[in-house]
């Protein structure tokens, strides 16, 4: 009984797996916003929202855009608002 209420291990290919996700994503949206395509985008639900802003935000800046990551209660996640700086 006492293993069954231990939090279970995570899963370091999933955990690897969604990280490069949420790379992608953070790639995409940043090229839409650098394009004009679009001046803003919100991606939803991130799990690895500290670093990928700090992974993107020099990128970021060198276009002309800002990361502004919305944090959820408890560090369970993110959101990140991808944007012109001069929007």
């Amino acid at each position: 009984m006492e293993s069954e209420l231990r939090t279970p291990r995570p899963d370091p290919e999933e955990t690897r797996r969604r990280l490069a996700a949420e790379m992608q994503e953070v790639r995409g949206a940043l090229a839409l916003v650098a394009s004009g395509a679009a001046s803003r985008v919100t991606l939803a639900g991130l799990r690895f929202g500290d670093e990928l802003t700090a992974r993107f935000s020099q990128e970021a800046a060198a276009e002309g855009i800002r990361l502004e990551p919305l944090f959820w209660p408890d560090d369970a996640g993110c959101d990140l608002i991808v944007r012109r700086i001069d929007e």
